[in-house]
């Protein structure tokens, strides 16, 4: 017996599964490690939802046990996708927590830095446009929504 599956049988929520437990996991642990490695595509992680998934069948096994494989093997399947999601989501979330919030101190080109006489030039230009060309601008500029604009 495996470390692993021995850990899920001290969590197990009802003794009188264990066969059945031991039974369930040595037959779909490939199906849900390979769900997991085709959305991870990293073996580590796949391993670790894994881990999670039958950690958590092993919880609520007396609730998830069914005697119909099919809908056993389906519900593991949307079990190890749903978690390999969201993993991939909380690491998404974190490179962006990493993000500083700070503006950077670089300089700005030239060429992107608006001056008082191009603010002065552009209005000018938004100026002398046809009214069906200049008014969707203004509007925009109030803070109009496109489909408001629109209507």
């Amino acid at each position: 017996m495996t470390a692993l599956l021995a850990l899920y049988l001290s969590v197990l929520d009802d003794r009188n599964f264990e066969e059945d437990f031991t039974e369930v996991y040595n037959t779909y642990k490939r199906l849900v490690y390979h769900t997991a490695y085709k959305i991870m595509d990293d073996s580590y992680l796949a391993e670790d939802v894994l881990q999670e998934v039958f950690l958590y069948v092993a919880k609520n096994f007396s609730k998830i046990h069914r005697e119909n494989c099919h809908e056993l093997a389906a519900y593991l399947v949307s079990c190890s996708r749903s978690r390999a999601y969201d993993m991939l989501r909380k690491q998404r979330e974190e490179l962006l927590e990493d993000v500083p919030n700070e503006p950077d101190a670089a300089p700005v080109p030239d060429d992107a830095a608006v001056s008082t006489d191009n603010i002065e030039r552009l209005t000018e230009l938004i100026g002398q446009m046809k009214p069906m060309y200049r008014d969707p601008l203004r509007l925009l500029a109030m803070g109009y929504t496109n489909r408001e604009i629109a209507k």
